[in-house]
């Protein structure tokens, strides 16, 4: 592999990515988070109808729409596009529907979750006669809260039992005394001080209205018994529950009998549950069972138990549609003529019906899927963009339904300039230093090869001369030892004899 090559393309993608990244040159990013509905009553003043939408990068503009339609100021609704505040004065009826923020700068558009807006309302009690129920002493009794009205939402409303004329007396209840989830009054042993002549009714409580309205009036008719009987518990109401990833379960049992039992709830997992783990509350004298905060490992038949008899409810635990993995709806930096891939895989929770297929949009526009640009696959829940080019940077979003809720993710795609590497030009560059360094190397390896090849034969020179001349004074020793002895012998030759 070239190195100088993967070298510069990583360098490249890595320039990409901080680029990518620049705040400034970044679509929104959407902060709100908006409840899925909110209720407001109508044709009255307001004062805390007031919505604000909040997205980060650079110079935000903000437009909301109503079922799909632009909202414009009017004599009821102010509207502050650069603030991103949506205020109510007054709601009309034409202001109910779905609502949805959009924040735009110059590199695409963010959305926040739509929601819905919904009437608070509370209507009333027909007007019909009183009516009798007829009880037995020690026996279970139920008073229905007949033709109770509309309240919405429901979560602001409250059954409330009054006795007697006016509103302000309450039916105390007790351990003997129970209102159900449908909102009947329960007796679960009938005392004959429960009826003193004075009417019971029914009254149903708007907490946000601030209102209460009355109605359902019902007399007691109380039949004496001879004497104290025990009267074997009896189930007569039971509740299943539904909740929310993350919100609040409720489960009721009620028994009647004579003395009324205690109840014992259960979990799915066969533990005994009491107030003190934090995790459930048990109310209104162990009739109410609520999960705090629920998970899907919660979901299961939990068990209300009562002198060795047992009955069974069901805690359903749903949500909205999720995405399932680290590689849903992932942001994106390609150079131009590549292709980019947008997977949304949503799910249901267990046991719930499937999400519809997503739809996808571009900056809050819905995508012509022409098989062109854009291509789906997988049953719609992958995205494709060919061949990416500058103009198809924006913020991708995928939706999804069930009946629980909306699903609404995104996914910026930032196109960058196509990689431009020199690799004729740099590489031939680099082989070049290669090779100089190289010639290099070999220039000083030679010149040190040469050097000691001259430094060897000028050693062995040198030690040549020394013994040449250690040679030469030897022989010039020995011819000077012979010239001496042919000198005595000329000398003594010489004398006479």
């Amino acid at each position: 592999m070239d190195w100088t090559l993967f070298l510069g393309l990583f360098l490249q993608s890595l320039i990409c990515t901080v680029i990518g990244q620049d705040s400034s040159q970044m679509p929104p990013n959407m902060t709100s988070i908006f409840n899925d509905e909110y209720s407001f009553p109508r044709d009255s003043i307001l004062t805390d109808a007031s919505f604000n939408c909040k997205a980060e990068n650079g110079r935000v503009i903000y437009e909301w729409k109503k079922d799909g339609y632009v909202v414009l100021n009017s004599q009821f609704i102010a509207v502050d596009k650069s603030m991103g505040i949506l205020k109510f004065l007054k709601m009309q009826n034409e202001d109910y529907g779905t609502y949805q923020c959009f924040a735009t700068n110059d590199y695409g558009t963010s959305l926040s979750k739509p929601f819905k807006m919904m009437e608070a309302r509370l209507g009333s009690f027909p007007p019909f006669q009183t009516q009798e129920i007829k009880c037995e002493e020690f026996k279970h009794c139920k008073v229905e809260c007949r033709h109770k009205p509309t309240c919405l939402p429901e979560s602001q409303c409250k059954v409330e039992w009054k006795i007697g004329e006016g509103t302000k007396t309450n039916v105390e209840i007790d351990k003997r005394v129970g209102v159900d989830g449908n909102g009947n009054l329960h007796f679960l042993w009938t005392n004959m001080s429960d009826w003193t002549g004075q009417q019971y009714r029914c009254g149903v409580w708007h907490e946000q209205l601030k209102t209460l309205v009355v109605g359902s009036q019902t007399s007691l008719r109380i039949d004496s018994a001879t004497a104290d009987p025990k009267v074997d518990p009896m189930l007569v109401f039971k509740e299943n529950g539904k909740a929310l990833i993350g919100e609040k379960g409720v489960l009721r049992c009620m028994f009647s009998g004579y003395p009324v039992p205690d109840i014992t709830w259960i979990s799915p997992q066969e533990m005994n549950i009491d107030n003190a783990d934090g995790k459930y509350e048990i109310s209104d004298f162990g009739r109410v069972l609520t999960i705090l905060r629920a998970e899907l490992e919660n979901e299961g038949k939990y068990t209300c138990k009562h002198s060795g008899k047992n009955e069974t409810v069901f805690l359903n635990v749903t949500s909205a549609p999720f995405l399932n993995g680290s590689n849903q709806m992932q942001d994106l930096v390609l150079p131009e003529g590549q292709e980019a891939t947008f997977r949304c895989e949503a799910e249901s929770s267990p046991d719930e019906l499937p999400p519809t297929r997503p739809t996808w949009k571009k900056n809050g526009v819905d995508l012509k899927i022409d098989g062109g640009k854009y291509l789906l696959g997988e049953n719609s829940q992958v995205l494709s963009v060919k061949d990416v080019q500058k103009s198809d940077s924006g913020v991708y979003q995928c939706m999804s339904e069930n009946s629980e809720g909306v699903l609404l993710k995104e996914a910026i795609l930032k196109v960058t300039d196509p990689i431009k590497t020199t690799v004729e030009t740099v590489v031939p560059k680099t082989q070049n230093s290669k090779e100089t360094g190289s010639n290099a190397a070999v220039a000083i390896i030679v010149a040190v090869l040469i050097s000691i090849i001259v430094l060897v034969i000028l050693v062995i020179v040198a030690r040549r001369i020394q013994q040449r001349g250690s040679s030469m004074d030897k022989k010039e020793l020995a011819t000077g030892h012979d010239s001496e002895n042919e000198r005595k012998e000329t000398s003594l030759k010489d004398q006479p004899v």
